[in-house]
């Protein structure tokens, strides 16, 4: 079952300065935060640009609601989970008036009846950033990938209902995609990540097999076992993003050239982490916009599967 392509809304938005306000404050957050993706989201035709821009803030606002509020305390955490079930209560009416009074509810709303997204992938992702409140470890991979479905995997199935697709499968290889990127940004901020938030995503069996703990990374200790296990977790990612790229030829033309794009970003940061020695300690792994330019122009340039019918 393909997906449809819908009208867009940017004819409507550069007719109406409160709609254009609000999807421009879209423009904004996605531009500040998540700046590899809004790299690649300049491949897309505008309207998918837009719409995009409200996706990536609808699922900002509550993830820069759990990573930067204080949460040491019961109080706290519930302070947060508060504002995280009054922001699903917004959303929910937002979707079925179609408005809201807060710009970001309001694009999130008019994107997600345009083109047809699950409500569900809403409902999860929020169910996510709860979780983060209320478990820190993850005794398996199995269980992590629970968390990354919310988290990451939904973000992937949204953005596949934007570009269109000629078949559901095509929704499982964004589901991989949402794995390796979340991987990806895990292995990235593991000492952020403990730093700041007391959460470690690594599968707690996993580091034990390569004889470690959770003590190695409250003490930033990085040894051969560590690199070992960066290692193992990375060909994991790469495998990932493998089995995700084989799902681009399944999605509409128009939107091919960006997914691929942002496949090939997140992937660059397992390739600076192994030019740092695997070592996510000495500083955060990350892309200069000349090493982003070069490398997409380089992906986009020898993949057939971004021009073919």
């Amino acid at each position: 079952m393909a997906s449809s392509r819908p009208q867009s809304n940017h004819n409507t938005a550069a007719q109406d300065p409160e709609l254009r306000a609000a999807f421009e404050r879209a423009r904004a957050l996605h531009r500040l935060h998540g700046k590899s993706y809004y790299f690649a989201t300049q491949f897309f035709p505008r309207a998918l640009r837009q719409a995009t821009y409200a996706i990536y803030a609808f699922v900002r606002v509550p993830d820069e609601i759990v990573d930067n509020s204080p949460q040491s305390t019961p109080q706290e955490r519930e302070l947060i989970a508060t504002q995280l079930n009054q922001w699903r209560a917004d959303w929910q009416q937002a979707y079925q008036q179609k408005s809201a009074s807060d710009p970001v509810l309001h694009v999130a709303a008019l994107t997600y009846h345009a083109y047809n997204i699950p409500p569900s992938t809403a409902e999860d992702f929020i169910d996510a950033m709860i979780q983060d409140l209320e478990q820190s470890r993850y005794p398996s991979f199995e269980e992590l990938k629970g968390y990354m479905w919310g988290s990451a995997c939904v973000v992937g199935v949204m953005m596949s209902h934007l570009v269109g697709f000629k078949e559901e499968r095509a929704l499982q290889h964004a589901a991989k995609l949402g794995h390796a990127m979340q991987l990806t940004n895990f292995l990235r901020d593991i000492d952020e990540d403990f730093q700041l938030r007391n959460r470690i995503y690594m599968p707690q069996d996993e580091l034990k097999r390569f004889g470690l703990g959770d003590e190695d990374i409250a003490a930033r200790r990085f040894s051969p076992a560590f690199r070992d296990f960066m290692r193992f977790q990375a060909e994991r990612a790469h495998r990932l993003y493998d089995e995700a790229n084989a799902g681009i030829p399944l999605l509409d033309k128009q939107g091919r050239g960006a997914v691929l794009a942002a496949s090939t970003l997140y992937r660059a940061i397992l390739d600076k982490l192994e030019a740092q020695g695997w070592d996510p300690f000495v500083g955060r792994a990350k892309t200069s916009l000349p090493e982003k330019v070069w490398r997409v122009g380089r992906a986009l340039s020898t993949s057939r599967m971004v021009w073919r019918a």
